[in-house]
Formats: structure tokens, C-alpha cells, sequence
């Protein structure tokens, strides 16, 4: 059952890791199309991309980092994941 558990959360890793990679490029994307309707030329589709990259790489990075800790809380909590040297342990 252990294993199996830990297939489980690898995968979701995984797939969080995907997740992140597509956030940023659909955002990023949608900063194209933005560019392009703003105006002619090369350098406000390209300002679009950025800046739609930046704002994709912040909130997936913020959503990832939550999964994440909750991940590691749910990690820590199992039993007999303590540690030694945990203040009150015995």
C-alpha cells in the first residue's frame, strides 16, 4: 500500500510540474494575442508574451508552491515520519 501511495504522489508531482509548464505558456500565448490587438508591428506582440509569461510564471509558481507544502505536511504528519530530534519526542 505504501508504494502504491507514493506512485500516486509521484504522479501527481509529476503532473503538477506539466501544469506548470502549460500555465506559463497559455499565459504567455494569451499576452501574444493581447499584443497583437494592441497594435502594429513586432515589439507590443513581444511585450505581450513577456509580460504574459511573467504573470503565468507568478501564479503558477504560487499554486505549485501551495500543493507542494501541503505535500510535505501530509508527509510529515504519517507515522513514524518523526524524527529523533523533534522537541517533546521521547
Amino acid at each position: 500500500m505504501n508504494g502504491f501511495r507514493r506512485l500516486i504522489i509521484k504522479t501527481a508531482e509529476v503532473m503538477m510540474v506539466l501544469l506548470v509548464i502549460v500555465t506559463i505558456f497559455s499565459f504567455a500565448a494569451s499576452g501574444w494575442m493581447y499584443g497583437i490587438d494592441l497594435g502594429p508591428g513586432f515589439f507590443a506582440p513581444v511585450l505581450g508574451f513577456i509580460i504574459g509569461g511573467l504573470i503565468g510564471l507568478a501564479i503558477a509558481s504560487v499554486t505549485a508552491s501551495m500543493f507542494f507544502l501541503v505535500l510535505e505536511i501530509a508527509e510529515n504528519t504519517r507515522p513514524g515520519a518523526r524524527s529523533d530530534t523533534t522537541p517533546g519526542a521521547p
